[in-house]
């Protein structure tokens, strides 16, 4: 008998274990059995998740549909648990998804977007979209990702009629004089545009370097002071926040620490923003604010950053002529990127 047809069989069977996949979460309970509602509001939200679910199909492909079941099941499950949730109630959920999927088909068409009512900030996104995208590159993941924890970090700074923001930036710069003159700081440990730990970013070495992302000319930050002085750069921020999340990935996926293989999961939009804002409520599947809202928002910027956006009021206006005012240009200097 010849070996031909046995051999591909071999070949396809060990690519197929061979690909990063997600463990599949335990079976969730019946769609219906978390909403605890008469009949017709029953069967009314079940119809408008299926409604959500068959758009982000329709926009995004199949496995981006999957993700937003899993989040959304994973949610009301929580609030029927009593666990840490986003919302509620789930008519506030599912209102809350569809406003979301409604700005992501939008988006996707390139018309105008709008965000009224969204926990957005793409003000804080937009002006550094070819920083995130070149450090999510870099890294081999999802730029939307990224972008997402760019917008909870910078849209939880900015609540609070700017006092968080205030306090925080005013603790970052004694912060830096005092880790510049003594070696150490007692203040913020967060800095930038993903609020990167500079802890963190003194471990990132030697993945950057596996992924040649790092500029082999610029000698890599060891101390306290240089790390703080490194994240203040927004390309450098977000290179440090997308190789830590890349270690975190390769963990949770059960991949060897050297695997640089592109990572395209959308489940990875609600991990990536969950792990990095909370990463012990990631690690027990709760839901709460920016996960959930992380989860859209990622699916978002990764058709945002694929064009050329200006943001008016709560609107994204699409461009199809670069000029003044268009935010999401190259900025005037360009990070280097090692491929």
């Amino acid at each position: 008998m010849p070996f031909g047809p046995w051999l591909v069989l071999a070949l396809a069977g060990l690519l197929f274990f061979a690909l990063p996949n997600f463990p599949e979460p335990t079976p969730s309970p019946n769609l219906r059995a978390l909403l605890p509602y008469p009949k017709a509001v029953r069967e009314r939200l079940v119809a408008l998740h299926l409604q959500n679910k068959a758009s982000l199909h329709l926009v995004l492909g199949e496995k981006a549909a999957r993700a937003y079941d899993r989040l959304l099941r994973l949610e009301l499950s929580n609030q029927r648990a009593g666990k840490r949730s986003a919302f509620g109630s789930p008519e506030e959920a599912l209102f809350a998804a569809q406003r979301w999927v409604e700005a992501i088909g939008q988006a996707q068409r390139q018309r105008r977007v709008d965000l009224g009512g969204l926990p957005t900030a793409p003000h804080h996104v937009l002006p550094h979209a070819q920083e995130i995208r070149a450090a999510a590159g870099a890294l081999r993941i999802p730029a939307g990702v990224l972008a997402a924890i760019v917008d909870n970090e910078q849209y939880g700074g900015d609540k609070a009629l700017g006092l968080s923001r205030g306090v925080r930036e005013a603790a970052d710069a004694l912060a830096q004089d005092l880790a510049s003159l003594q070696g150490q700081a007692p203040f913020s440990r967060t800095l930038g545009l993903a609020q990167m730990s500079w802890e963190d970013a003194l471990k990132q070495e030697e993945r950057l370097r596996r992924f040649g992302a790092w500029d082999p000319s610029r000698p890599f930050p060891r101390t306290e002071a240089e790390a703080r002085a490194a994240l203040e750069e927004p390309y450098l921020n977000l290179l440090f926040t997308a190789s830590r999340l890349r270690g975190y990935f390769n963990a949770i996926l059960g991949l060897s620490p050297e695997d640089t293989r592109v990572l395209e999961d959308p489940w990875l939009y609600y991990l990536g923003p969950a792990w990095h804002n909370y990463p012990l409520r990631a690690q027990n599947l709760e839901t709460w604010e920016d996960s959930f809202h992380g989860f859209f928002k990622g699916l978002l910027y990764q058709v945002v950053l694929e064009g050329y956006w200006r943001l008016e009021g709560q609107t994204l206006v699409p461009l199809k002529v670069f000029g003044p005012g268009t935010e999401a240009l190259p900025s005037a200097n360009p990070p280097r990127f090692f491929p």
